[in-house]
């Protein structure tokens, strides 16, 4: 009997080894509530989600449905079956047998997946599993992991973040919760609230650091399932602008979450839960009644080699003529179609002004697409500008027909500049005067020691720009004002966000910069920001509209002439440059003069205005019955003050509590039982 058992237990132990082997197992249970799989040979079976033939490594995703999943919340119910040329279809059943893995090398990449499949059809047209919805609100990159392979889908739209990858690697970066700002747009290193116009100090780097970090929280990739570079057709472009830019919106985002080399992506679905990307181009800027247009833009290197048609390529800008050439009707098209009465111009060449100069070829270019003495040069009169030791120089263009130059040009003589500020007295037709100031401060590109990277969100080079900051309130004070004017309007790069120390320097002198943190100009490393200001006195407050035209900084590089060649629109201003222009109204009549109001008003008004302290409201008998709220808000839309209760009550409080807030332009709204109204007030 026991020989028997001897020789029966081999042939027991083959029969039972063919259903040990077809024991199937939930993904769930591979996928674990870890963030590694469980490495071992598995057979599963799940319904094919998604079948990707030109990703590296190709294959497919399958996934549990409801009735065969683990029932784990917690843990992923799907995977990505390594088979190149596979032959399955979406909504196909199958049993699969094969190894799984999760490493850092091919071909997991740091994504679970099952290799060297065994697969056996056992039916299709299944229905799918149904999407798990990520709630926009409350998404984080961090914790996703249980959706691993998963179809996914998003509650809300998601903000186009960077389209710098479009066409190169046919993706995109998405945000789950809005634009992705620069820190330092939002965030004072130095201040909370950011209102502050210190420029010292470290106070709020930790804010600061979370911003950055929330920031990265954010993020998901949109690919478009393909492995190769400069794949055609380029995906996801807005079928009515053909472009896909910073800002557009995907408004139900459908497709697999997959993950590769320590990022999470969006592998798209197709028909109609394909991926749809909207991306309208704006208009040119428009204006309420103003007496002059204004523009500030940064051409990228506009070199035009020898000024006859060689010397390139030069030490910037185009490489050769052919490119030159498209840079330039991209340039013009962006300035004419602006069409400004005075425009400030960075990164010209510094070669002068001479007739073979890039200043005046670019003069030459705009007058013969108007008309034939439109535009005039402020010429400050030299081979290379003075005290500008840089290879670029700032510029002024302006109308004659509109404006007449009042005195020379006026040109700082600080040595802390590598560009010189240019300004110049304009007077209208009539008889009004403004100085325009054209700046561009230091970058952000370079710096030791004290101008390194200070790790505040500032970037190389802060000191530099602080340092320049406090010459161009000094030229102001001792060059422009006394050149004939109080009304200065100082435009350009600046190299600095809406919340950093240079800015902060100019707002500590009574300078404004109306235009709001959400108004950004520039976009670096999927991050939106606003190095591009107009910076103008307070006297000014309600007398300047600015705008900025979004035409170049939101646009994919791709489209830029030295990137697109010969495929350039040389008829489009969009992607002319990588910073966008600032577009600015003015209105003579709308010039603070007086700082309180003649009489009782009839509805109610804020004073004084401009105010070097507190500043209070008042209010008309016949507004000022029962309960009031007012709400003082900063400039770009942060709630600073709240306050409710009667007229004396809210007037003591305002009185007291807006001492403490710094200079800058604020904006009031005061709420009563039947009406809403806002009212702006400059704080000196």
């Amino acid at each position: 009997m026991r020989f028997l058992s001897s020789l029966l237990l081999p042939a027991l132990a083959l029969l039972a080894a063919p259903a040990l082997a077809q024991t199937i197992t939930p993904i769930g249970t591979i996928q674990g509530s870890g963030a590694t799989a469980t490495s071992g040979t598995y057979t599963v079976e799940a319904v094919v989600t998604g079948v990707y033939p030109f990703l590296s490594p190709a294959g497919f995703y399958v996934q549990n449905d409801a009735a065969t999943a683990d029932g784990n919340p917690a843990t992923s119910d799907a995977l990505f079956v390594v088979q190149p040329n596979a032959t399955v279809s979406i909504g196909d059943r199958l049993r699969i047998t094969g190894a799984v893995s999760e490493r850092t090398g091919t071909p997991s990449f740091g994504q679970a997946v099952l290799s060297s499949p065994a697969i056996t059809t056992l039916g299709s047209g299944a229905a799918l599993p149904a999407f798990a919805v990520l709630d926009n609100a409350t998404f984080s990159n961090l914790a996703i992991e249980q959706y691993e392979g998963m179809r996914v889908e998003f509650a809300a739209p998601l903000t186009v973040a960077d389209a710098g990858g479009i066409k190169s690697q046919g993706s995109l970066v998405l945000s789950a919760r809005g634009m992705l700002y620069q820190p330092t747009q939002v965030i004072d290193p130095n201040d909370s609230p950011a209102t502050g116009t210190s420029s010292t100090g470290s106070t709020n780097v930790a804010a600061v650091t979370a911003y950055a970090a929330d920031n990265a929280t954010k993020v998901i990739t949109l690919d478009d399932g393909r492995a190769g570079t400069n794949q055609v057709p380029i995906p996801y472009l807005d079928p009515v602008s053909n472009t896909a830019r910073v800002g557009g919106t995907v408004a139900a985002l459908r497709g697999i979450l997959s993950y590769k080399t320590n990022k999470y992506f969006i592998q798209p679905l197709p028909g109609a839960d394909a991926p749809q990307v909207r991306s309208p181009r704006p208009a040119v800027p428009s204006f309420g009644p103003h007496d002059v247009t204004l523009a500030s833009f940064n051409v990228l290197n506009y070199f035009n080699g020898n000024g006859q048609g060689g010397g390139f390529p030069t030490s910037r800008g185009a490489a050769t003529l052919a490119d030159f050439r498209r840079q330039r009707q991209k340039v013009i098209a962006a300035i004419t179609q602006l069409n400004p009465d005075a425009a400030g111009l960075m990164e010209i060449e510094n070669d002068g002004t001479g007739p073979s100069s890039a200043i005046q070829d670019l003069l030459a270019g705009l007058n013969a697409a108007t008309a034939p003495g439109t535009y005039a040069l402020i010429d400050d009169g030299a081979t290379r500008q003075a005290n500008t030791s840089d290879l670029i120089r700032c510029a002024i263009i302006y109308k004659p027909a509109a404006l007449t130059p009042v005195g020379g040009v006026l040109l700082s003589t600080s040595s802390v500049f590598e560009r010189s500020p240019v300004a110049q007295v304009f007077s209208t037709p009539a008889g009004q005067q403004f100085a325009f100031v054209v700046n561009h401060f230091k970058s952000k590109a370079s710096g030791s020691g004290a101008n390194g990277d200070q790790g505040d969100g500032q970037g190389p080079s802060n000191l530099r720009r602080t340092q320049q900051a406090q010459a161009l309130v000094q030229f102001f004070d001792n060059t422009v004002r006394p050149a004939g004017t109080a009304n200065i309007i100082s435009v350009g790069d600046y190299n600095a966000n809406y919340e950093e120390d240079p800015m902060d320097v100019l707002r500590a002198a009574g300078l404004l910069t109306p235009a709001p943190a959400s108004s950004i100009s520039y976009v670096y490393n999927s991050l939106s920001g606003s190095l591009d200001h107009a910076v103008v006195t307070p006297n000014l407050a309600n007398a300047v509209e600015i705008h900025k035209w979004n035409i170049n900084a939101v646009e994919p590089e791709y489209l830029e002439y030295d990137l697109a060649g010969a495929a350039t629109d040389t008829l489009s201003p969009f992607r002319s440059s990588d910073h966008d222009p600032v577009a600015i109204g003015l209105k003579f009549s709308n010039i603070i003069t007086a700082t309180a109001p003649a009489a009782k008003p009839a509805g109610w008004s804020v004073y004084p205005n401009p105010a070097t302290t507190e500043f209070t409201i008042d209010v008309a008998p016949t507004l000022a019955e029962g309960h009031l709220t007012v709400d003082v808000m900063s400039a770009q839309g942060q709630k600073l003050l709240h306050l409710h209760g009667l007229l004396p009550e809210v007037q003591q409080e305002l009185s007291r509590r807006s001492a403490a807030l710094g200079a800058g332009l604020y904006v009031v709204r005061l709420r009563g039982e039947d009406f809403q109204q806002t009212k702006r007030v400059t704080k000196l």
